[in-house]
């Protein structure tokens, strides 16, 4: 059996906004729209497609759902290439940074084989070096942004 991903689901309190939000800081377009249902209450869907991530944004009635949701997320990672031009891009778009960027290194406790190349861009045996930061978006979805092509350590 193979596995792969296939889309990311969030709850947002006011889909509008969320897709906006979507299409501004990373660049997303709309695949399509649709309503259904969660159980018997009626639920609002957009799937949008980014950075090669499709995205489920679903808007409930029941708000609580979207605030049970956020408890247990803790955060959706993204990788960048130049995280001072990324910070440049939510500053400009008024988006406010809760934490970084700072640079942790990220030590391992054993080398990563081969076929888990893909997880970094630079790495050595001992570890990688990492810039990261976090923010949230217009629900309280919390991302955190990851720049790992810096010289492994």
């Amino acid at each position: 059996m193979k596995l792969g991903f296939q889309h990311v689901g969030i709850y947002c309190r006011d889909i509008d906004e969320s897709i906006s939000f979507y299409e501004e800081i990373f660049d997303c377009r709309i695949l399509f729209r649709a309503d259904a249902t969660e159980g018997d209450k009626p639920l609002k869907m957009a799937w949008i497609k980014g950075m090669g991530i499709v995205f489920e944004l679903l808007e409930c009635e029941d708000k609580t759902t979207c605030d049970a949701a956020r408890r247990c997320l803790n955060h959706l990672a993204l990788r960048v290439d130049d995280m001072d031009e990324f910070v440049a891009h939510l500053n400009a778009s008024g988006v406010a940074i809760e934490a970084g960027p700072f640079d942790p290194p990220m030590e391992f406790d054993r080398p990563l084989s081969e076929k888990d190349s893909d997880v970094f861009i630079a790495f050595g045996d001992t570890g990688a070096q990492l810039r990261i930061m976090f923010f949230h978006g217009p629900s309280g979805e919390r991302f955190e942004i990851v720049q790992d092509n810096i010289v492994a350590l």
